[in-house]
């Protein structure tokens, strides 16, 4: 597989988990009112996980095709394109619950609020995964070399870290296992919940070449095992009420099946990307910025006229992702348009 393969197989996920994570957060309040926003969101929750595997993925498949950068150059390169973006949609999502909440009142609390959501990334509730983005790419430089020369060993043991801290915070979320104050807001963005999908990334991109991993098993048979894996995930959320997490052993396991099936129908079909999907990928960090405000504007369109219970059958959860998904499409078209969309996230037309 050569290296123009690889970029458009990674820009149709990138545009997949994109589409999911704006399922998952359009249908966020919809899953115990329709069965539409239930499979909907259970469906979609390899989004995140495979925005992980992709980093680790495109990173360390880029090093194999040039020259290592220096840890300096490597971070001023990373973080020029994610950091302001971050800040400045902290502020706006902070100033837009502030106000939304509370009016003019209690004006004092909104900055060292705002300091407190750039930190935990709880600005809203998507922006923490640019937290665990950052961590990852600190993290990088210094691990690529020992990573390179024994990418399994580093696999089970990022595995072994994983796994047990997302077994934790799912014992704490359906059990009520006790933790230390602050250790359960913390623990969302903390890498060594999220490393193993980062580090299965960087695996499958070192071993593509040698193994293939999703094109030596036909797609009818990944169809097979990703089918199993939802089966589980939706049992376990229906069993122990924990369709609202991400964090927990079948998940992880459904996003590892989720990455791999969309792999082997990629390489099986030949997928090419085209002039849409480059486009989409290209802005997906915007979009995926943006469409949080889009889907509480709706929200907030349907309290407004009085119908709390607008998206709340299953014709209205769907319409509210498919609204919600137009509107964010729009409002990114006309931003990459202007001076702001590097500053907001995305990349100038």
């Amino acid at each position: 597989m050569n290296e123009n393969r690889r970029i458009q197989d990674l820009d149709i996920m990138r545009v997949a988990a994109t589409a999911a994570v704006i399922l998952i957060h359009s249908t966020a309040q919809q899953m115990t009112q329709s069965e539409t926003g239930y499979y909907g969101n259970q469906l979609a929750r390899f989004a995140v996980p495979m925005f992980l595997i992709m980093s680790g993925f495109l990173l360390s498949g880029r090093d194999l095709y040039s020259r290592l950068l220096p840890r300096t150059q490597f971070y001023r390169k990373r973080f020029d394109r994610i950091l302001l973006p971050y800040v400045i949609w902290t502020i706006i999502y902070s100033l837009v619950l502030h106000f939304y909440f509370n009016g003019m009142q209690n004006t004092h609390l909104i900055l060292p609020d705002m300091f407190r959501h750039l930190l935990l990334g709880n600005g809203f509730t998507h922006l923490y995964f640019v937290v665990i983005i950052i961590q990852l790419y600190l993290l990088y430089p210094f691990i690529r070399g020992p990573f390179t020369a024994h990418p399994g060993t580093f696999l089970l043991l990022s595995l072994a870290v994983s796994l047990p801290c997302q077994y934790l915070l799912y014992q704490h979320a359906i059990q009520g296992l006790p933790f230390p104050p602050y250790v359960g807001e913390i623990s969302l963005i903390a890498f060594p919940v999220w490393i193993f999908y980062f580090c299965l990334g960087m695996y499958l991109a070192q071993k593509d070449f040698k193994l293939e991993m999703s094109g030596r098993i036909p797609w009818p048979a990944w169809l097979l095992i990703w089918i199993i894996s939802l089966s589980l995930l939706l049992w376990d959320s229906r069993q122990t009420a924990s369709y609202a997490l991400s964090i927990k052993p079948t998940v992880i396991l459904y996003a590892v099946c989720s990455f791999l099936l969309l792999r082997s129908l990629l390489n099986y079909f030949n997928a090419q990307s085209g002039r849409i999907i480059t486009w989409l990928s290209d802005q997906s960090f915007l979009i995926y910025l943006l469409h949080p405000l889009m889907a509480n504007f709706l929200v907030f369109l349907s309290l407004h006229l009085g119908r709390p219970d607008l998206w709340s059958s299953n014709a209205g959860t769907l319409a509210k992702f498919l609204l919600t998904l137009i509107f964010t499409l729009i409002a990114a078209a006309v931003i990459v348009r202007t001076p702001l969309a590097k500053p907001l996230g995305g990349q100038r037309q």
